[in-house]
């Protein structure tokens, strides 16, 4: 562009038909509709599975749909409580994914990168992810980029204020500060959730949080009552989700 400047202030001083013309190309140039239309990113469609533990803990079937390696990693779980989520949580995932490969759930290729990130060896094309917190399971399933999903109950919280001002990225931090004394509980999870979904699906680390909505589109599901539920995308599309809750759960 600096080339052309220089090259339309030359043609002034020499010809006025040379001149004119080099002015009606920079006109053209700095025209906003000559660069064409902006390309606008592609959608983004995620789903997001919602279960209660206990309905998986209380069946048999755990044995044989699960891996040897999901046994060996619970064995390592001393907590009783902590280790039936984690075995519940692998089941409802396996079945999942299980449901779109068309294999059996134990034979779902489940590896766990360096990070700890949970993948599919192979490259199957499906990106997932996985929490649980108490009584609560939430698998996220997408084919179009990589995902993250958070679930929390929402409870009393000791210390809030400073994970808010360690943790929160700036558009959070001034939800929690304009919410009312009575709601800054239900706030303060909302956007927790949000910031562990992005998160993971950003790759960064949770000491990276304050930046960790760039590249990142989020949404999060305020129906099922006491439940914070989020889910993230690495892509700055819009984001379709298709919630899918427990019968019975959703206000």
């Amino acid at each position: 562009m600096e080339k052309l400047l220089q090259s339309a202030a030359e043609a002034r001083g020499l010809n006025p038909a040379v001149n004119r013309n080099m002015e009606r190309k920079m006109e053209i140039l700095s025209s906003p509709s000559s660069a064409g239309p902006k390309t606008r990113p592609p959608g983004v469609s995620v789903a997001v599975h919602l279960a209660e533990l206990g309905r998986f803990v209380e069946r048999a079937d755990l044995r044989a749909e699960l891996s040897d390696a999901d046994w060996q990693r619970a064995a390592q779980i001393p907590s009783l409580p902590q280790r039936m989520a984690f075995m519940a949580g692998r089941k409802l995932l396996r079945e999942l994914l299980a449901a779109r490969l068309g294999c059996a759930p134990a034979a779902v290729p489940i590896t766990r990168e360096p990070g700890g990130r949970l993948r599919l060896a192979g490259g199957a094309g499906i990106e997932f992810s996985l929490s649980h917190r108490q009584r609560w399971c939430a698998v996220a399933l997408s084919t179009d980029c990589p995902v993250g999903v958070d679930v929390e109950p929402i409870q009393p919280l000791a210390g809030m204020a400073a994970v808010v001002k360690e943790f929160f990225p700036p558009v959070a931090r001034a939800a929690f500060a304009a919410a009312t004394p009575n709601n800054q509980q239900n706030v303060f999870f909302r956007w927790w959730t949000r910031i562990e979904a992005a998160v993971k699906a950003s790759g960064r680390k949770l000491d990276e949080a304050v930046s960790c909505f760039a590249g990142v589109v989020h949404e999060s599901c305020d129906r099922v009552p006491g439940l914070a539920l989020a889910v993230a995308a690495r892509s700055e599309g819009p984001l379709t989700v298709d919630w899918r809750l427990p019968s019975g759960t959703a206000s």
